[in-house]
């Protein structure tokens, strides 16, 4: 097979394509937890919910490192290597080196800081079988397939994973016990899809036998660098909230935060799979067609507030019942919770489409980490203020805030810097 058969590139696929394509992953991504997740938060109690939240948290920062950028930087690069096998083939294997590299430090600094906090040893066997998640990052090539634009690979790849591991909750899980259970099985659905993965690299002729250098695995990650500090940013929006709350309240207070977290994410659907869409072809039209790609950044980004509008307008009416409904009783505070993290989404993602579409496209990486760290440390400092007086409302009114913040300063940048503001002024020139 040769490169261009391999990577598919002979007849890029459309935009609606591999929206829909993503949107088949996403909804059957939250298939599986809407399947689980009712039956978790009964099982085990809001407290004991909290504890797996806060595991999934700690694994979370641990995928942070191992991800180094990647997922940003990757496919970006594989655009850029699509007509090169063997440069897109050593590109596979130094990523996954360096995050192999990254897991391995990562899980180090983990274990010391567990050795002095005890809240965290407490929690210690939770954690390590979420840890799991963080090995299967290590070889889950979601950045590639999104680089090729094989969303319905992709997709394929990332639901076997999920179903393959949906029984095993009902299986494994009866009582507040099973919390170990519960992360672990998460964790090996993560393991599964890195798996699948692979095999789909590997039919597609774009993995070959391993071929890559200290430079080149160096290379990675001094490259995705400036996209890590802003995903580590990223961080200081959520799950560094989910800590705070952790050491500042009770699991309890965790426990509401993190389920109205997990039902925002599934009413955020729809825009997080615009820019996931848009982020390959955006990257592949700017130089050659630039008028191109800021038509495309505009129908983004309209869609992307226009869909996050709908999301919050349909949860403010039914956040009550809905968190009744599919919570239980125990997770009256949820509600109020969910429409103030589903109003943060509409700050945070239009800030990100911008940031990763506009920003990033004209050098402004490195400008773009700094305000999101800025915007982070905000949220992380307002957190610190108002959750020990507000508990898990407190947590979500910090992350409002930052997130308008954000945007407000991303769109001034846009409006001031005549680079930016051209980019979509061109539009309106025949």
């Amino acid at each position: 097979m040769n490169a261009r058969g391999a990577t598919g590139i002979a007849s890029a696929p459309r935009i609606r394509t591999n929206f829909l394509a993503m949107m088949a992953w996403q909804v059957g991504n939250y298939l599986v937890p809407l399947a689980t997740f009712p039956y978790l938060t009964r099982v085990l109690g809001a407290e004991h919910f909290g504890v797996l939240g806060y595991a999934m948290a700690i694994a979370t920062y641990g995928m942070l490192v191992t991800e180094w950028g990647f997922f940003l930087s990757g496919p970006k690069a594989v655009v850029e290597r699509r007509e090169q096998p063997e440069a897109l083939n050593e590109l596979i294997w130094s990523t996954m080196i360096a995050k192999g590299c990254l897991c391995v430090i990562a899980f180090t600094v983990l274990l010391v800081v567990a050795h002095f906090d005890h809240k965290l040893a407490s929690v210690y066997p939770v954690v390590l079988a979420a840890w799991l998640l963080v090995v299967g990052n290590v070889f889950t090539l979601n950045w590639l397939l999104q680089g090729l634009e094989r969303f319905s690979v992709f997709a394929t790849v990332a639901l076997a994973g999920r179903f393959a591991a949906l029984p095993l909750t009902f299986i494994f899980v009866h009582h507040s016990g099973d919390v170990a259970f519960a992360a672990g099985i998460q964790g090996a659905a993560a393991v599964v899809t890195g798996v699948f993965s692979l095999i789909a690299a590997r039919r597609l002729g774009v993995l070959r036998r391993p071929c890559a250098s200290a430079l080149s695995v160096w290379q990675r990650v001094r490259e995705s660098t400036d996209m890590f500090v802003s995903s580590a940013s990223a961080s200081l929006f959520g799950v560094t909230n989910l800590v705070i709350l952790a050491s500042m309240t009770t699991p309890y207070q965790v426990g509401i935060y993190t389920a109205a977290d997990k039902l925002k994410t599934v009413a955020n659907m729809v825009p997080a799979q615009i820019n996931t869409v848009c982020y390959p072809r955006i990257a592949a039209l700017f130089s050659a067609q630039p008028r191109s790609a800021a038509r495309l950044t505009v129908i983004g980004a309209v869609a992307t507030v226009l869909t996050t509008l709908a999301g919050l307008i349909v949860i403010a009416c039914v956040s009550a019942p809905l968190t009744t409904l599919v919570l239980g009783a125990g997770y009256a505070g949820s509600a109020s919770l969910l429409k103030l993290l589903c109003l943060a989404t509409v700050f945070g993602n239009l800030a990100y489409f911008l940031g990763l579409q506009v920003l990033v496209p004209f050098g402004s990486t490195r400008t773009r980490s700094l305000l999101m760290l800025l915007a982070g440390v905000l949220n992380v400092v307002l957190a610190i203020v108002l959750t020990p007086r507000f508990g898990a409302e407190g947590a979500a009114a910090s992350l409002v805030a930052a997130e308008a913040v954000l945007l407000a300063v991303y769109l001034v940048m846009i409006l001031t810097k005549p680079s930016l503001r051209h980019h979509f002024t061109q539009l309106l020139n025949r």
